[in-house]
């Protein structure tokens, strides 16, 4: 019984959030879109505090030309250049 209610409430909630999403405005946009291009801002939003995160763990490290750098998965500091090939940086 209580499965029951749950897929119920489950598939309710799904054919709400459908109709909601292909709603059309009576200016012919979508609500999807809005959500779109809401969901894009915070995208950005969240890379630029990831290499604001970035650069104070890594002490404001860049590339000899201003490159960001990145950390591999042995922790090994590298920026790539014009090439895209990875160029370790030396720790002292």
């Amino acid at each position: 019984m209580k499965n029951m209610i749950f897929w119920g409430v489950t598939a309710g909630a799904a054919t709400a959030a459908i109709v909601a999403l292909m709603y059309q405005r009576k200016d012919g946009s979508r609500l999807a879109d809005g959500l779109l291009d809401s969901a894009r801002g915070v995208g950005n939003r969240l890379m630029e505090y990831g290499n604001q995160i970035k650069d104070r763990l890594l002490n404001n490290v860049k590339g000899p030309n201003g490159e960001p750098v990145f950390l591999d998965m042995y922790d090994r500091q590298f920026y790539e250049d014009n090439l895209g090939k990875r160029v370790y940086v030396e720790n002292d």
